[in-house]
């Protein structure tokens, strides 16, 4: 019977190999990371801009009913200090805390702008055809 001796050791060539292969890989995996991390930073970005964009248009929509409450009826003490939140928050974020571009936008949109709401209010308290009774 003859014996066959069995080496642990790789052949010199597979062994130069190993770095190159394995240098191949770390190379590959920070391109993706690299890419990943890239779309992620877009889809991000388009996210927080349509995100900033509904807070912008909800504070204005806030802006207007607050504004609309206090002239016509008078707001509490709960809303009111919400409304001034809400003032604060418009005027830093639309107008960079412009106190006068803040004041010219309203004058020219506060007209149209109540008009709507009182169209709305109206709309909500009178009672629709079908559900008036009669006794």
């Amino acid at each position: 019977m003859t014996r066959t001796a069995i080496s642990n050791q790789c052949p010199a060539s597979s062994t130069s190999r190993l770095p190159a292969a394995l240098l191949f890989a770390a190379a590959l995996g920070c391109l993706s990371a690299q890419t990943y991390a890239q779309e992620s930073a877009r889809s991000s970005r388009s996210s927080e801009l349509v995100s900033a964009r509904q807070v912008a248009a909800g504070l204005e929509k806030n802006f207007w009913a607050c504004d609309y409450a206090a002239t016509t009826h008078g707001v509490g003490l709960q809303e009111g200090a919400m409304c001034g939140v809400v003032y604060e928050d418009l005027k830093r974020s639309k107008f960079g805390g412009d106190f006068q571009a803040m004041l010219s936008w309203w004058q020219q949109n506060k007209a149209a702008e109540h008009l709507a709401l009182a169209a709305v209010s109206r709309t909500v308290a009178a009672p629709k055809a079908d559900q008036v009774t009669s006794r």
